[in-house]
């Protein structure tokens, strides 16, 4: 038979005053073996740390890109209300080698469709071509995904 009383219980008998508060109450005569106490002590947990975007590596960046020649131009030219050029979707990763601005792009590296899922940037790959180290795409925010 055990004698321990769960801890809402045991809170609830308290604040009703059915029991004194643990510093009105006499010490006990039998002392309780340590796995007991370490049952009426809440977990102790640390917090997980806040991740924030600009931490985090995306997992889609988008490129503009001129569709009729594949050639990616300037990122500023995706932005207009014209259709005249579309942003080219890579799946980022350490290895990849982004193409630089007035290079041929191939198509077969990723979709003229955005990504439905993960952390999408709409820009940031370097103009000069080339690889993005960890945190290279800082302060630029995402348009859309999470």
């Amino acid at each position: 038979m055990s004698y321990l009383l769960p801890a809402t219980v045991a809170a609830a008998l308290v604040s009703s005053g059915c029991v004194a508060a643990p510093s009105e109450r006499a010490a006990p005569t039998t002392s309780l073996p340590p796995t007991a106490l370490a049952t009426l002590r809440p977990p102790t947990t640390t917090p997980a740390p806040t991740t924030t975007y600009a931490d985090t590596e995306p997992t889609d960046v988008a490129i503009c890109v001129d569709p009729e020649t594949n050639v990616r131009v300037d990122d500023d030219l995706c932005d207009t209300d014209e259709d005249t050029y579309s942003r080219f979707w890579l799946h980022h990763s350490s290895a990849l080698i982004y193409p630089a601005v007035g290079a041929v792009v191939g198509l077969t590296l990723g979709s003229f469709i955005r990504p439905a899922t993960g952390r999408v940037l709409d820009r940031g790959a370097p103009t000069s071509g080339g690889r993005v180290l960890r945190g290279g795409f800082g302060g630029h925010l995402p348009s859309g995904g999470s």
